[in-house]
């Protein structure tokens, strides 16, 4: 993000959308319709077995659905992706569960070919939610970035 004044940062809101270079181009959206399971958060106490079956459920889901929207172009380098929550209710929600719970579907999408890895130097994520009543969803958008990072 970039600073108004040198050594000073803009505020952000979870609810705004990170300021996304103008040449990125939208490679692929998907929307799940549910948000990421609590087994998979960091307080969760499940079995291995029982997270691992789920993790192979999430990742056949991210990839039926990524086959759903056409996608063939391949593993995309550095993508940008921007997640987003719906939230249904006015519950509390802690972002760091979510955040964590979201893992699967980012492996998936390693998984289906979209992205090359989910370390911190291969992409960048962009995390935020909206109010959706009543129905809970999962937003991610991949975008194929620009050059311009690369200078």
């Amino acid at each position: 993000m970039k600073n108004s004044k040198k050594g000073q940062a803009q505020p952000y809101s979870q609810n705004q959308s990170y300021p996304a270079n103008l040449k990125d181009e939208l490679a692929l959206s998907i929307t799940i319709p549910r948000l990421p399971s609590a087994v998979f958060g960091g307080n969760s106490r499940q079995h291995w077995r029982i997270r691992y079956r789920e993790s192979l459920a999430v990742y056949d889901e991210v990839l039926a659905l990524v086959k759903e929207t056409g996608y063939n172009e391949g593993m995309l380098v550095q993508p940008r992706m921007e997640i987003r929550w719906g939230i249904p209710d006015k519950r509390r929600r802690d972002f760091d569960n979510l955040v964590a719970r979201t893992k699967p579907f980012i492996d998936g999408l390693v998984k289906a070919g979209v992205v090359g890895d989910d370390s911190i130097r291969d992409f960048v994520s962009d995390y935020g939610w909206f109010e959706s009543p009543r129905k809970p969803m999962t937003l991610i958008k991949v975008y194929r970035r620009s050059d311009d990072y690369n200078e």
